[in-house]
């Protein structure tokens, strides 16, 4: 094999590597809601709170969202240019269309709402700590002004004054048997939002052209309360017209 192929095909599998999705059902039809265009078909299924809550490291229905699973196929010879924001949730008749919300967005508010309990120390010693917590930021591209994502990486330093807890054992005198195992040390807000965004997009739709079917979720604000009996859709929206996808709750 030449060369130029081998690096061909090494920077093909790097791509789908980094890119986001999951793996795509069989058709389009394999989903609950389904509908087939000119150019390409859809199928979206709202998966429940209940099994969401399996699905991702933080409980997303308690946080306020919804979760979407979408696929697209493309027609033979087709290529499509794909955009989640192209995307919208419909509750009832007379509602505001919601947009997706992007992976570090969700972080954030999520991980801002956990409480991360303060060292405990003794009168002494002096303790530092260091982190380092790699993730995604998104941001519009400076050329086509699409929403975009990159790598970042973070570096949390701390410093304290005192000793660390006394460790207790099981032992008799001197201590003899392994201390008592301790919990593990919890992350900084900074660092589980990197982690959370970095699962949310790893498992979002993806963003751009593309000939092959894709599949990912969609992550949608709460409906309000009022709305939770009214009809549920998920529009798709381009210049060649909006495709509805009525969602069973």
């Amino acid at each position: 094999m030449k060369r130029s192929v081998v690096a061909g095909l090494v920077s093909a599998l790097l791509l789908m590597a980094s890119a986001p999705g999951i793996r795509p059902r069989a058709a389009a039809d394999s989903y609950p809601s389904h509908q087939d265009k000119q150019d390409l078909s859809i199928g979206a299924a709202l998966i429940p709170p209940e099994q969401a809550k399996k699905m991702f490291a933080a409980d997303l229905n308690h946080a306020g969202y919804v979760v979407i699973e979408v696929g697209v196929f493309p027609g033979p010879g087709q290529d499509v240019d794909l955009n989640p924001h192209d995307f919208m949730l419909s509750v009832g008749g007379n509602s505001v269309a919601l947009r997706p919300v992007d992976a570090d967005t969700i972080a954030e508010i999520v991980a801002g709402k956990q409480d991360v309990p303060a060292p405990r120390s003794g009168p002494h010693d002096i303790n530092t700590s260091t982190g380092i917590s790699v993730g995604r930021v998104s941001y519009p591209d400076p050329v086509t002004g699409r929403q975009t994502s990159g790598t970042v990486t973070t570096t949390e330093t701390g410093v304290g004054i005192g000793g660390p807890a006394p460790q207790p054992c099981r032992g008799g005198y001197g201590c003899d048997e392994a201390p008592m195992p301790q919990p593990a040390p919890q992350r900084s807000p900074t660092q589980t939002a990197s982690i959370l965004s970095q699962e949310l997009w790893e498992k979002g739709l993806p963003d751009g052209k593309t000939v092959h079917p894709v599949a990912g979720y969609l992550y949608f604000p709460k409906p309000a309360k009022k709305s939770k009996d009214a009809a549920w859709e998920l529009r798709y929206e381009t210049s060649d017209g909006v495709t509805k996808l009525p969602l069973s709750k």
